[in-house]
């Protein structure tokens, strides 16, 4: 995790505390309830405590302006404390409003008053800060350029003495993340973007109970992937983790011994981070926070429950009425999901036997992700057992208790499903995947990979997923055949850093897919996260490209003598010319203001038929207008009915010589076309040219009043300009 976590409460409020925090369950909600009442500093079982206590100042606690902005001693960086009253102490956390010592032990008022709470560095509720919630996908953090270089800006435990002089940023290095700086801030000033994950739009959001629940089950997620990953990279097993112990001191200061659980280690890491959990596990390393709790203080105060977290052992996974992932199958293991919609991720064991004691059909789920078998449900046996339905595959099986084995012999896909994952590292080349599911699959990072690295492009039948170097260079990429960029949602990703707002798109251009005088059309251009690319040995210089505004779309051509007669065109759909910058461009030379950028002036043809026998093309808007480009020749076409030919064309009010097109030249200004028809002898010429539309050999085409014929195949060639057309004569 980025950062560790400040301690609501003074030393003295903590030792009052002790012993307090205690489960009324021992599943994952009785631990987190637990974990809360300690981390949010307001505990209902003190209730009576604090009615007692309103003005008397029974705590020690941080001097701060606000909540969320405490005081530090300039000298040392250090916080100032003050005694502190019951009623200040709720003012300090921003929940005084919330308390109402009329009902002072309302179980649903302290409730809000716990997730709400703001403790003086900014973190809410659990202790929720903007670190965990880049963790987890849900907030992107500001960010700031320093010396021409941008940097995520948020707050992370930073030694006190960093803030000496009064400062209130510095450039801090972020732990495990080899090398890779933040400009942290001394408290968490929630400046940046909440992403809109499970719905947390705002800071408002995020105190909402049934929000807050949802980001904690992420952060213990995000902290077990990591956790597992240090532990394979230091050659050591959950098995081996959890058999660890240390010694310690329980609350009066008796030694004793500390064993690893597994709600013990998440609650550690819920304290210094993932980490720091993984250096206690693997070096036995104790450290503690700014005020002195140590990681194996939480170890023990929160052992022994039961998680949603799988472990080598016989365990019980035992979940809440929110929805939750589980974890199971390494042992043989009962499965309570406790309602909501649950999805069980079931690990490959031989011979396991995993027992759900209450699954739904059709709302619960259970995934085989990460399995090396190829086909693991291939030998899939769906058969009745005493009050169950028993599933059988791969020398594994599941029990779900209370099932009708009918129900799910109807679609078993309803009811398990094989996962596959597919890890991103920074050079681990370019992988297709043919048979990519969206719904289960997913792409998992590493190495520091965040949603800030990746970007994705669409080709002509599969999106390009993959993290971007330093250098504009994708080295390591997933080809998901099938797939459109409408089709990526953020849970397809795990493991993935920050915002999935971060994620960016690229229109990649080289020698295979923009080859000679092809037209590159790209339906979806996001200005703000896309940018053009040129592989290294391929870059293009910005004094060697157009950009024309076409109506509502941006063209990028290639000007002489760099194009060499290639007259190829990138179509960046409904986008303003005006909006593009140097940000949307990598791999290119020179400075973005070398390039050419045509913004055409429009003008309007008001175009009309006076009375019927014909009509004009190119045909005029529902209020009788052509928009056309100035500053070329515009050519309008007359074309008769059948047994009709042209009689008048009048142009700004002047009457013309009689013909079947008018040509503006250098159009400059606003201009009234009225044409009429007449009966009398058909025209004879042949249908007018269209941009465009492909001709082959011996077809014939009008264009502004001429006849011409193709040669060979044309697409898109102006019949006056020679090359596949030959004139023939002018068309009366």
């Amino acid at each position: 995790m980025l950062s560790t976590r400040k301690k609501t409460l003074s030393l003295l409020t903590m030792i009052i505390l002790s012993g307090q925090a205690g489960a009324t369950t021992t599943g994952v909600q009785g631990f987190l309830d637990s974990l809360r009442d300690f981390e949010s500093g307001i505990n209902p079982a003190m209730a009576n405590f604090y009615s007692a206590n309103l003005d008397t100042p029974v705590f020690t606690y941080a001097e701060v302006t606000e909540p969320g902005r405490l005081v530090r001693d300039c000298s040392t960086g250090t916080m100032i404390s003050e005694p502190t009253t019951v009623n200040q102490f709720f003012a300090k956390l921003g929940v005084d409003s919330l308390y109402n010592p009329l009902t002072p032990n309302d179980p649903e008022m302290f409730r809000q008053m716990q997730y709400n709470s703001m403790n003086a560095w900014g973190f809410i509720g659990y202790q929720l800060g903007e670190a965990v919630l880049i963790d987890s996908g849900y907030y992107s953090p500001q960010v700031v350029n320093i010396d021409g270089k941008p940097y995520d800006s948020f707050y992370m435990f930073v030694p006190d003495s960093t803030w000496i002089g009064c400062k209130t940023e510095a450039l801090a290095e972020i732990e495990g993340s080899g090398g890779n700086q933040v400009y942290v801030t001394d408290n968490n000033r929630w400046q940046g973007t909440f992403v809109g994950k499970n719905g947390v739009n705002s800071l408002a959001d995020l105190r909402l109970p049934e929000k807050q629940e949802l980001v904690m089950r992420d952060a213990m997620h995000f902290n077990v992937k990591v956790i597992s990953k240090l532990l394979d990279d230091a050659n050591m097993t959950w098995g081996q983790a959890l058999a660890k112990s240390w010694p310690g001191t329980d609350e009066n200061g008796n030694p004793i011994t500390v064993h690893a659980t597994m709600s013990g280690i998440l609650a550690a890491a819920h304290l210094r981070g993932a980490w720091g959990t993984a250096a206690l596990l693997t070096n036995d390393q104790i450290t503690c926070d700014e005020l002195g709790t140590c990681i194996t203080t939480y170890v023990d105060k929160f052992g022994g429950f039961n998680t949603i977290f799988d472990t080598p052992a016989d365990d019980v996974i035992e979940g809440s009425p929110y929805d939750e992932v589980l974890t199971s199958g390494q042992g043989n293991d009962t499965v309570i999901t406790g309602g909501g919609k649950d999805k069980i991720l079931l690990n490959e064991s031989i011979s396991s036997i995993t027992t759900v004691t209450d699954f739904t059909v059709g709302n619960d789920l259970i995934v085989l992700q990460g399995w090396q078998s190829l086909d693991p449900l291939g030998d899939l046996t769906i058969s009745s057992v005493s009050g169950a339905t028993e599933l059988q595959f791969s020398g594994q099986t599941v029990i779900l208790t209370g099932i009708n084995a009918v129900d799910v012999q109807a679609d078993p896909t309803k009811v398990i499903v094989k996962s596959d994952t597919y890890v991103l590292a920074w050079n681990s080349g370019k992988q297709v995947v043919t048979d990519f599911d969206p719904a289960v699959d997913k792409i998992e990072g590493s190495s520091g990979i965040g949603f800030k690295h990746l970007k994705a492009y669409e080709t002509t039948n599969s999106i390009v997923i993959g993290p971007q170097a330093e250098d504009g260079g994708i080295y390591a990429s997933y080809e998901l055949v099938g797939l459109t960029l409408a089709d990526i949602t953020p849970e397809m990703f795990s493991n993935v850093t920050g915002g999935y707002n971060r994620l960016g798109y690229i229109v990649p251009i080289n020698s295979v897919n923009w080859g000679w005088n092809v037209e590159l059309i790209v339906n979806h251009f996001d200005v703000s996260k896309t940018a053009i690319t040129t592989p290294s040995n391929e870059s293009v210089p910005f004094s060697s490209i157009k950009l024309t505004q076409e109506g509502s779309s941006t063209v990028m051509t290639l000007l002489e003598p760099y194009a060499q007669g290639n007259a190829k065109r990138l179509v960046l759909m409904a986008t303003d010319v005006t909006t593009l910058s140097a940000n949307n461009f990598a791999g290119f030379t020179g400075s973005y203001s070398e390039a050419t950028i045509d913004i055409p002036v429009f003008y309007q043809v008001n175009a009309s038929v006076n009375g019927a026998g014909g009509v004009i093309f190119p045909a005029p808007d529902s209020s009788g207008v052509i928009s056309a480009k100035g500053g070329e020749d515009f050519t309008v076409n007359f074309i008769p009915e059948a047994g009709f030919t042209v009689s008048s064309v009048s142009i700004n009010g002047v009457s013309q010589a009689i013909s079947n097109s008018y040509t503006f030249t250098n159009l400059s200004s606003n201009q009234t076309l009225v044409v009429s028809f007449e009966q009398g002898e058909s025209s004879t010429c042949p249908t007018v040219w269209v941009n465009g539309q492909v001709y082959t050999a011996g077809d014939k085409v009008l264009y502004q009043g001429s006849i011409y014929e193709a040669k060979w195949w044309t697409d898109n060639n102006q019949p006056n300009s020679g090359g596949p057309w030959l004139f023939i004569e002018t068309c009366n």
